[in-house]
């Protein structure tokens, strides 16, 4: 028996574990004790124990398939690799011949792939249209950081060898929008060892989750007000003279300004629009200035909303005249990875600017796209010696508006699109406007381990290799100084049974195909070049533990400031004012809430949000796999039980959720923690048990929340283009009859 030190993906945790194999053939898993960052063993243990199934489930795909009757028909044919790729290729060229390189786009999904092999397909192919969740998953955070910070910030876990000495430097946790317990386990590990040592733990969250459940301190927040909070907290902070007051005058730009706009948000005016109580706001808002160090973090809840961008400009700038910044036990910059950029791979240079200015979105929302990233990159160049990793490549188009392009041809076709694992179909806003757009396409390809209602609609699906059947290698996509790696420990192809191949290899054979240059053949050989300055391969790598941590972070003092235009940590970004974008916070009301939209609320009286995670299940994986399934059937809605009891909805009740833009079927899920106006639904629920062809197309109208959402211009976060998923206004009810 073998055992190969290789990484789980099936999350974003990435646990080294060892892998078990007989004759190429996977015995058991479990985790790599020798590892250095504990794994989250207590809350993933289950999903680990699913390996098994998940690599030989009967549905997984095994050979390339290409669609035989209309689109949905649900009718298929078995091809070879060869045919696929010839056909792929002959059918872009054409397309590009006719509409351009840009008649291309590309969705990818929260990163099961490295990513930076699609942005390179895409530079070559001269298509600025590569897009996915980045506009509300991480890419706010990257893109206000580097702005703000001259790099993206992080928070440093402590390796196991030296928790002796330094377990919990930090003496308080300040969570916006984020349930650790369900989304993060590692961290969640570490927050349940820091209490046991008195380490303090504020939640802001409209929902009591299990992570509330650990808090000293939790503020029920009315959805999408986070930013009137935060401004209010740092007024209070500056009002009170209890910033630091070092850090502020000598290392950061534009204090008075953020002060000006703060003092439009007193506490009793946040309070008003949070409906957290005045007295509150003043007693954390000192907690927060009082105790150090405190790790400021935000989650999801955040980045999902329409102030996202505005709310994490005013997060950093809680945490920076805290002095909470490039300190122990707080939030680190940790500068660019020893490897060979990422940016050297993806070809960013290679774009060319008529290229980039034909970017879908650009126009509107410049933050996340590449003129954004562009304007970013020249400080950070500057100060670091080369660009922040940026793991969406060199900026990427708005989402939504390249799905109007696909349905409308406006303001140019989006004739072809590739999906590589991720599954836009249900975990992208707007469902219809998705479908619509996908159905359009005159060459649609799907790559991922299942079929799914994306691939349902698709021209071409590839079996793509899981995380067991290749090798990994990690530096948080550039950003991070922290390396490990893992062995592939199964084979992608066994002759007669199945045939799967690493996105890298398939997008280099279609690339190689249409002219472009691939001078690497595997990801073993890219990852053997990005090692190259360390001086070893990625096996030698492996053969010495497979992990790199620095011995120390240099701060901001022993770099003598920031990557920024100014040198300085910038609450007044002088990068957004460059691109025509308001430099501070501010507060606005959502598109659609009872206080904007009072007209709506007499016949949506709740406010929805959606997308809370939930275990053992992730995003919209693992529907399939009967041992985690098990765990959670079903799609649940959580509405408070006195409201469930006015509307005569009982706990365990099927009931209706619907917006202006469509209603969905879930479970209704009684509960006091939270609040009788607002109702919560799951996400990225669809169902492999039920037939794939159309209409049904694996139930993805059943309990899809986003059929629920809107992406519509007026929707998204002025700054970025963000789309809201956590707030819309709703009614529910009973299911009768069915």
């Amino acid at each position: 028996m073998e055992v190969k030190k290789a990484v789980c993906h099936f999350c974003k945790g990435r646990c080294r574990v060892l892998a078990y194999t007989e004759n190429g053939r996977l015995v058991k898993t479990e985790w790599d004790e020798s590892f250095p960052i504990a794994p989250a063993v207590k809350n993933c243990v289950r999903r680990m124990k699913g390996a098994l199934e998940f690599q030989y489930h009967p549905d997984r795909l095994s050979f390339p398939k290409k669609r035989k009757g209309e689109k949905g028909e649900g009718k298929w044919e078995t091809i070879s690799w060869e045919q696929a790729f010839d056909e792929i290729a002959d059918r872009l060229q054409n397309l590009r011949d006719r509409f351009g390189a840009e008649t291309l786009a590309l969705t990818n999904g929260t990163g099961r792939n490295f990513l930076f092999e699609s942005v390179r397909f895409m530079n070559l192919f001269g298509s600025p249209n590569h897009c996915g969740q980045g506009f509300i998953c991480w890419g706010p955070n990257a893109s206000v950081s580097e702005a703000m910070c001259g790099w993206s910030l992080r928070y440093k876990s402590v390796p196991k060898q030296s928790s002796e000495k330094a377990k919990f430097p930090t003496k308080c946790y300040f969570i916006v929008g984020s349930d650790p317990a369900q989304s993060m386990q590692r961290l969640y590990n570490e927050l349940l060892g820091a209490k046991k040592e008195g380490t303090r733990i504020i939640v802001v969250d409209p929902r009591k989750t299990r992570t509330v459940e650990l808090a000293d301190e939790w503020l029920q927040i009315r959805p999408e007000t986070d930013v009137a909070l935060l401004l209010a907290m740092i007024n209070v902070i500056i009002e009170e003279d209890l910033y630091d007051y070092d850090f502020v005058h000598n290392w950061t730009h534009g204090f008075d300004k953020l002060y000006e706009r703060a003092r439009e948000y007193s506490p009793e005016r946040a309070s008003e629009l949070t409906w957290i109580p005045a007295y509150k706001i003043r007693e954390v808002a000192r907690l927060c200035a009082t105790i150090k160090p405190i790790h400021m973090m935000h989650g999801m809840g955040v980045e999902h909303q329409q102030n996202s961008i505005e709310a994490i400009q005013a997060r950093f700038s809680l945490s920076a005249i805290t002095g909470n910044i490039g300190i122990e036990g707080g939030e680190t910059l940790p500068g660019p990875s020893p490897l060979v950029p990422q940016s050297e791979i993806t070809c960013d240079d290679l774009l060319p600017e008529e290229q980039k200015r034909k970017q879908l979105g650009s126009d509107r929302w410049k933050l996340e796209a590449a003129i954004g990233h562009d304007a970013r990159q020249e400080s950070l160049r500057r100060f670091w010696g080369q660009k922040c990793g940026s793991y969406r490549g060199a900026g990427e188009a708005h989402q939504p508006t390249v799905f109007n392009a696909m349905a409308t041809g406006q303001p140019y076709p989006v004739r072809a699109c590739f999906t590589v694992q991720s599954n836009p179909m249900v975990t992208a806003g707007n469902t219809r406007l998705v479908y619509e757009a996908l159905r359009s396409l005159d060459l649609y390809v799907v790559m991922d381990y299942w079929m799914t209602p994306s691939a349902d609609i698709a021209d071409y699906v590839l079996p793509i290799a899981c995380w067991m059947e290749r090798p990994f290698l990690h530096d948080e996509f550039g950003i991070d100084c922290v390396i490990w790696a893992g062995e592939q420990a199964l084979p992608a192809t066994i002759p007669g049974e199945y045939s799967r191949k690493t996105d890298w290899e398939v997008l280099r054979d279609i690339g190689t195909q249409l002219g472009q240059d691939w001078p690497w053949k595997n990801l073993e050989q890219v990852f053997d070049y990005r090692l190259s300055p360390l001086g070893m391969t990625h096996k030698e790598f492996i053969a010495q533990g497979g992990y790199r941590f620095p011995e120390k972070i240099p701060s901001y003092k022993d770099m003598g400031g920031f990557g920024t235009p100014t040198g300085k940590l910038e609450l007044y970004s002088t990068v957004f004012e460059k691109l025509g974008i308001d430099p501070l916070p501010s507060y606005k009301e959502s598109f659609e809430n009872p206080i904007s939209r009072p007209d709506l609320a007499k016949e949506y009286p709740f406010m929805l949000i959606t997308g809370g995670r939930f275990m053992p299940l992730f995003h919209s994986e693992f529907r399939q796999i009967e041992s985690l399934r098990r765990l959670h059937p079903q799609p649940l809605a959580q509405v408070n039980q006195k409201t469930a009891n006015e509307l005569g909805i009982a706990d365990g009740d099927w009931i209706w959720v619907e917006t202006p833009r469509g209603r969905i079927r879930m479970k209704c899920q009684c509960t006091d923690t939270i609040h009788p106006q607002i109702i919560h639904t799951e996400h990225g629920w669809w169902f492999p048990e039920l037939p794939g062809e159309e209409p049904s197309l694996h139930g993805v109208w059943e309990s899809n929340c986003n059929v629920l959402t809107e992406t519509a211009p007026e929707a998204c976060n002025k700054k970025s283009g963000g789309w809201p998923l956590r707030t819309a206004l709703c009614k529910v009810y009973k299911c009768e009859g069915d």
